[in-house]
């Protein structure tokens, strides 16, 4: 062959199969591959290449979640050089932090809540959300920090507005537990009444009483947003239940309404047993005195017609004025035993 060296012609014989199928590259497990790259050398070119369960050589992916990437640098830990009221504090923070991490740690040393700090650094007042590294802060640098009035103003009257929500929010909460308890009450009058059951007044008019207390405790509360749609809920929710208790109310003294007249409907057909044992008594006595009267006539026509005419007159109008008749006068009595 044309250029081939006298060296070649006398070797071996090449197999061309050989030079189209190379021999795959030689496998390294990750973890030799992990330990040569701490070591500082570099990952040889056979770490990025994996046999598939085929038998297929594939480039290696990232790694999983389980397993820690390489060569990723750790993040550095700078320390800086805060003053504050004439003290300067030294803080260890990583190098990526925001301000805003900065301002809790610095308020831990101080005392200062943070939304009051204002951080200068190279007399430039910093954001919160701003990041150290991104704004030129390396180790050992310096940084100020003073308090912001404006921003503790700010705080205060948030503060002092969320409490109000709060406790406005406390304050309806109450009153909805409230009425959730008075709820089944004016469910059962309202039903007694439906089926045309009589209920208590009494029970009527506090239940009312009650209602109407809880609707002074939520005109009293004074909210917004949230607090102030519940409030006006819970204020139609009452006043639901009071005009059901005014119905209640009202078909209740139409079922004693037409009770009292049935009653009275009774009394008519049927009077008392009292007042019929007064008229049969009286229809019992009227024959007694009758009887006594005939009784009385008889004795009298009995007597002799020598007898005075005044006691005759006497004894019978006494006898027709229905009265008893008195005896007869002893000197008559006397007159007949001489005789």
């Amino acid at each position: 062959m044309l250029g081939a060296s006298p060296k070649a012609k006398k070797g071996a014989t090449v197999k061309f199969g050989s030079m189209k199928n190379p021999p795959p590259p030689p496998v390294v497990g990750a973890a030799a591959g992990a330990a040569a790259a701490a070591a500082g050398g570099k990952v040889p070119a056979e770490e990025v290449w994996e046999v598939r369960p085929g038998g297929m050589l594939v480039q290696k992916r990232g790694g999983g979640a389980d397993e820690e990437p390489v060569n990723v640098k750790p993040v550095p830990t700078i320390r800086v050089k805060v003053k504050h009221a004439g003290i300067t504090h030294e803080i260890y923070i990583n190098s990526q932090a925001s301000f805003g991490e900065l301002k809790k740690m610095v308020a831990a040393r101080t005392g200062l809540h943070p939304d009051d700090q204002k951080v200068m650094y190279k007399d430039k007042e910093r954001d919160s959300k701003a990041f150290l590294d991104m704004a030129g802060v390396k180790d050992r640098s310096k940084l100020v920090v003073v308090e912001d009035p404006e921003a503790r103003a700010r705080r205060l009257i948030e503060e002092r507005r969320n409490g109000h929500l709060e406790k406005a929010a406390k304050a309806v909460a109450a009153v909805t537990a409230e009425v959730d308890k008075l709820a089944p009450k004016v469910a059962a009058l309202d039903a007694s009444v439906r089926k045309g059951e009589k209920v208590a007044e009494n029970d009527v008019v506090q239940v009312t009483e009650l209602l109407m207390n809880e609707l002074l405790k939520l005109d009293a509360v004074v909210a917004d947003g949230d607090v102030k749609a519940q409030r006006r809920l819970q204020v139609k929710r009452v006043q639901k239940y009071v005009e059901t208790l005014d119905a209640v109310m009202a078909k209740n003294a139409a079922i004693v309404r037409k009770s009292g007249e049935k009653l009275t409907s009774k009394q008519h057909h049927h009077p008392p047993a009292r007042q019929q044992q007064q008229q049969a008594h009286q229809h019992h006595q009227q024959p007694a005195a009758g009887q006594t009267r005939w009784e009385m006539f008889d004795l009298l026509s009995s007597l002799p017609s020598t007898s005075s005419a005044s006691s005759t007159t006497t004894v019978s109008s006494t006898a027709s004025s229905g009265a008893p008749p008195p005896l007869p006068p002893p000197a008559n009595r006397l007159d007949w035993m001489l005789f």
